[in-house]
């Protein structure tokens, strides 16, 4: 694994056209302890994409306007994304199969379309969603397959779906969020 290493104080501008033909801007593959911080990425497939890393840290970066994800995880553990914004992206983030990933005052907003979410967290395990503000998105938190995550003090805003919790998703704790004007507040696909 490629280790200890940061990407700091970069633009990375691209020209994506469609998600096929298109690459991501910053791509970790079986990484351990990396610092992404104060990147300003837009037009790609995804701004981030991690897949088999650990240990990453992503602060204070800018992702936009990107094809799919601003930011994706790929089993991917013990990592931790703070301050950054993820606006008007086919989707704000994607954190998949992964586990212990800490997700603090980050702000998802205008992430819009048919599939699209401001946070998707699928099939992943004692992670923490604290303190964001998740506005104007298609869907705001969407949970597929999540175990014991906690998912508190967040600003759920004007979304048209705030969170969608699904029932192959068991143990979450959902607590003092503001949910404020959103189409829909929490749907399920169970009783």
């Amino acid at each position: 694994a490629v280790k200890n290493f940061k990407v700091i104080n970069n633009i990375f501008k691209g020209n994506s056209l469609g998600e096929a033909a298109s690459g991501n801007a910053v791509h970790l593959w079986y990484c351990k302890d990396v610092f992404v911080n104060h990147n300003t990425i837009s037009g790609h497939r995804d701004g981030i994409y991690l897949e088999f890393t650990e240990s990453v840290k992503i602060y204070n970066n800018s992702s936009f306007e990107n094809v799919r994800y601003g930011l994706h995880f790929m089993f991917s553990h013990n990592a931790e994304y703070k301050n950054n914004t993820f606006n008007n992206n086919g989707s704000g983030v994607a954190v998949m199969y992964t586990r212990n990933v800490l997700m603090e005052n980050n702000l998802f907003e205008n992430n819009r379309g048919s599939a699209s979410y401001g946070l998707l967290l699928k099939d992943i395990e004692n992670s923490t969603v604290i303190n964001n503000k998740i506005l104007s998105n298609s869907t705001g938190i969407y949970v597929d397959g999540g175990g014991r995550n906690h998912i508190k003090n967040n600003l759920i805003k004007n979304n048209a779906w705030a969170i969608r919790i699904y029932a192959s998703s068991s143990g979450n704790t959902i607590e003092n969020n503001n949910i404020i004007g959103n189409s829909f507040d929490v749907t399920t696909n169970s009783n």
